[in-house]
């Protein structure tokens, strides 16, 4: 009998903000003695504030961007097929949407393991339902390209991906770099085309503005080390 991988999204916000827990889904974060997580520091904090007794039988792997190309995922699934249950804990949100850990579902999915999550507060989703833009065809994209030319270049092929087929074009960004591809996107779309930046969500330094790109340049907006979403449509507006 093989243990379950569970697939624990972690506040949005402050720590403080964990509302979207269901009781069942407390009761079991409490009872789980093995995590994988990106950053094991804010993994017990989290656990803490959940009411996880944190014992010495704790057992805590770092999966991240770092490390990921290391880990032996088969370790970890042995231990599952033993009849031990784990946590998959994201940094910020979901696990598995712009966060590691999809190659881990992935195997488990392989070696016939259940895979349970639980509810989930996504920044992406929230972004999408409150930008006013098309949210039943649209294509997200995690992280763009790091260098300068190559993302413009990218940012203009999907906005014409976007006038022609109707998608929404979403993407995200590290904070501190937040500002620069806001900057970057009011000098390369269209001025006709929809930019919703959906900053902070889910906190109370909570931002989000759907504007023309001719109507955010007339909009001061100070972005700097905040952590966003960015949604844009080129679309007749009605």
């Amino acid at each position: 009998m093989s243990g379950i991988l569970y697939l624990i999204p972690s506040p949005i916000g402050s720590i403080k903000e964990v509302d979207y827990l269901t009781q069942s889904n407390t009761e079991i974060l409490q009872n789980l003695k093995y995590f994988i997580v990106e950053s094991e520091k804010t993994a017990r904090a989290f656990l803490h504030y959940c009411g996880h007794n944190l014992d010495d039988n704790l057992n805590f792997i770092e999966y991240n961007e770092h490390n990921f190309n290391k880990i032996n995922i088969d370790d970890w699934l042995k231990i599952l097929k033993s009849n031990n249950s784990i946590g998959l804990i994201s940094e910020a949100g979901t696990p598995c949407n712009a966060d590691p850990g999809s190659e881990i579902v992935l195997r488990a999915h392989l070696n016939d393991i259940e895979v349970y999550p639980f509810a989930i507060p996504s920044s992406i989703t929230m972004a999408l339902m409150s930008s006013g833009l098309n949210g039943q065809k649209f294509s997200f994209h995690g992280y763009l390209d790091k260098n300068v030319n190559k993302l413009r270049q990218q940012i203009k092929i999907l906005e014409r991906e976007s006038r022609l087929s109707g998608y929404s074009q979403i993407f995200m960004e590290v904070p501190y770099k937040s500002q620069k591809i806001f900057d970057l996107l009011l000098n390369t779309l269209k001025s006709d085309t929809f930019l919703c930046v959906a900053a902070e969500l889910n906190t109370s330094e909570q931002f989000i503005k759907t504007k023309q790109i001719k109507s955010w340049k007339n909009f001061q907006v100070e972005l700097n080390k905040k952590r966003c979403i960015f949604i844009f449509q080129n679309k007749n507006y009605f």
